[in-house]
């Protein structure tokens, strides 16, 4: 073998391990912790205890946004009757140009007019900014966010102005019930057990699917969605996971929220306004 053969064999090594021993040295030391100087929206972590049919939320965000740096800041401690629940929205929300790039959460509808969402997301620190990549490299610690639907819907369709859907749930009450208390426990987990953030393997969606699996195994197969969950949607609808209110594009047509929160000036009846398309053309499952 010639001398330049072995060359490109050094050199295929070298450039083979320097990344493999950057994430041993750089990287895997890294360890997720809830200690740290939070953005005032990151600040608290939630803590759930249940008792019979009542669980209680602790740091339940409830923020009022004037626009997406300046609010007041409001955390509450929250008691909701599992016998009250009556229904399950899935909420998507394009932040890029690129279709694949959106945020999903969701929301359970509890009676007169309650309403408390759920969102798995990145947890900055003061200074620091999100990005798919550096959410590849064990950057933020995994939040779980409880909230007023109007704080975490707000923020989005009238401040950033991202294009919003809330498609209603085709679950069963027994099934909602178990995703809410299944969610529950996951916030207990992360409060007492910090994980890391991972833009493919622990992102918002991938948190949700996770935990719907554990309720009802193999619910929702694996999808393009899963990873790129602006093309979540389709799959949702064919797994049975939302209602199908006339088709693809009937069912979105119907569950955009932005266009009819654009109108609004306050936070206050948001959720009312937000469901104005939805009425009359859905019934959650009894």
């Amino acid at each position: 073998m010639v001398w330049w053969h072995w060359l490109l064999i050094i050199l295929g090594i070298f450039l083979i391990s320097l990344p493999i021993s950057m994430w041993y040295i750089k990287v895997a030391p890294r360890k997720p912790s809830n200690e740290g100087d939070w953005v005032s929206d990151n600040a608290k972590t939630a803590s759930v205890t249940v008792e019979g049919r009542i669980v209680k939320i602790k740091n339940v965000r409830d923020f009022t946004w004037r626009s997406s740096k300046d609010h007041d800041v409001k955390w509450n401690e929250e008691e909701y009757h599992l016998d009250e629940l009556v229904g399950l929205y899935y909420i998507v929300e394009y932040i890029h140009k690129f279709r694949a790039l959106a945020h999903t959460m969701v929301t359970f509808e509890f009676k007169n007019d309650r309403f408390l969402t759920c969102s798995f997301e990145v947890r900055r620190k003061k200074g620091q900014k999100f990005h798919p990549w550096t959410g590849l490299w064990r950057s933020f610690t995994l939040i779980q966010i409880w909230a007023t639907e109007h704080d975490l819907l707000w923020l989005r369709t009238n401040l950033r102005k991202n294009e919003t859907y809330l498609f209603p749930c085709a679950t069963l009450p027994e099934k909602r019930e178990a995703m809410l208390l299944q969610l529950c426990k996951r916030t207990n987990q992360l409060s007492e057990k910090p994980e890391f953030y991972h833009t493919l393997a622990k992102s918002c969606t991938t948190s949700l699917i996770r935990e719907a699996n554990i309720v009802t195994p193999g619910k929702i197969p694996f999808s393009l969605g899963e990873i790129m969950p602006g093309y979540s949607i389709k799959p949702a609808i064919k797994f049975g996971v939302v209602q199908d209110l006339g088709g693809y594009e009937k069912t979105k047509e119907l569950s955009r929220i932005d266009q009819l929160a654009s109108k609004l000036n306050s936070q206050k009846d948001y959720s009312k306004a937000i469901r104005k398309n939805l009425e009359g053309n859905f019934s959650h499952p009894k």
